[in-house]
Formats: structure tokens, sequence, C-alpha cells
């Protein structure tokens, strides 16, 4: 676990989320390619996944080891040790395993037969809160959020994710949110911070990533 004041962790660790934002950029279009012919078929976004991660070992471009479905141990009183979750993936640092950037992947604008699904309060209540509880990165300044916008309107997307926060701003303990600049062609990203349930305040940098 970290020690010290995590404010001074923090300017490492946003480091490290832009070179895997960078990464994750670059290895999207590999990542993708042989699932579209598979599109509507196989395209849950733990197989989404499985292929960004492959991409992004195969790159082997970043500072760490990136680990699919990351475990987390947790022990109780009596020494009982059982695994508490999985974060779909993970940037391990150093040889700590408490000490890790986590990424959190959901699919956004989902199309089914009866119509599309914005899928933004599934991506709030089943993926940005595990960080604030203290699920994920417990202790941590940082972590990721990827959403597959599986219709390619990331805008639309950002517009939902905006009022399900604004929504459920008290219950995700927000207290700040900025827009990341816009450019061409590169994926829609914004940054928020929250007070977590233990206490420490984390910063969430989310991508969106269109699904041609």
């Amino acid at each position: 676990m970290l020690t010290g004041d995590l404010d001074e962790w923090l300017p490492h660790f946003r480091g490290l989320e832009e070179q895997v934002a960078e990464a994750v950029e670059a290895a999207w279009p590999v990542c993708i390619a042989p699932l579209q012919a598979k599109k509507n078929e196989m395209t849950h976004e733990d197989h989404i996944t499985e292929h960004l991660v492959q991409s992004l070992i195969r790159t082997k471009s970043l500072p760490g080891r990136i680990i699919y479905q990351y475990t987390l141990l947790v022990e109780d009183d009596d020494g009982n040790v059982s695994m508490s979750s999985n974060i779909d993936f993970a940037l391990t640092i150093g040889d700590d395993e408490d000490v890790y950037l986590a990424c959190e992947c959901k699919r956004l604008n989902v199309p089914y037969e009866n119509g599309m699904r914005g899928l933004v309060g599934e991506y709030v209540d089943e993926g940005l809160m595990r960080f604030i509880s203290g699920q994920y990165s417990n202790g941590l300044p940082a972590a990721m959020m990827l959403g597959y916008v599986m219709n390619a309107r990331t805008e639309r997307a950002r517009r939902g994710l905006k009022r399900a926060m604004a929504s459920r701003s008290a219950a995700i303990r927000l207290q700040s949110e900025r827009e990341a600049p816009i450019k061409d062609s590169q994926p829609l990203r914004f940054h928020t911070t929250h007070l977590c349930v233990r206490g420490h305040t984390i910063e969430i940098a989310h991508t969106l990533l269109a699904w041609p």
C-alpha cells in the first residue's frame, strides 16, 4: 500500500494513466478488427476487453505488467483469505500487489432488438461505484474507466453519463468533473474526482471509445 500523502503520488498515477490511455487508443483498432465480422454476436464487454488487453500486452510499451482480471484478495479477522473481486485489468506498479492502476470497462449505447440502451446507470452503479466504495483501488489516488460506445456516438454517451452522475452526485460523492480537450479522431475523455467511503479522494479518468 502507498505510504505518505496520496497527493504526492497523484502526479505519478496521472502520468501512468496518460500512457495507458495513449496505448489503448493505439491498440483499439487492432483490438476490434477481428471482432467486426462477429459484431452483434460476440461483442460483450468481457470479450472486447480480452482482445484489448492482448493488444496492449503485445505493444510492450507500458512501464509495468498488464494483468487481465486482476484478482483482489481479502483476509478476515481470523486470517481466512478469499477472493473479493476481479478488476477488468490493471497495470501493476512495482512489487507491491496492493499498488496498481485499475481499469474497469463498460459498454454504452448498446443496440438490442427492441432498441438501444444507454446503460449509463450500469456504468455508474456497477463500475464507478466500485472505486468509491473501496472495492477497487482502496487507498490509491487514481484509476481508469473505459466506455465501449457500441453505436460510436461518444458525445451522446457522454451526455448520458453526465446526467447519470448528476442525478447520483451524492451517492457517488462527486467532488469535481472536468472535460479533456476534444481532439479530432481521438477518444472522448473526461475526469471526475470523488470522496471515497473510506475517506480518501480518488481521481477517475474516463475514456469513451467508439465502436465503428
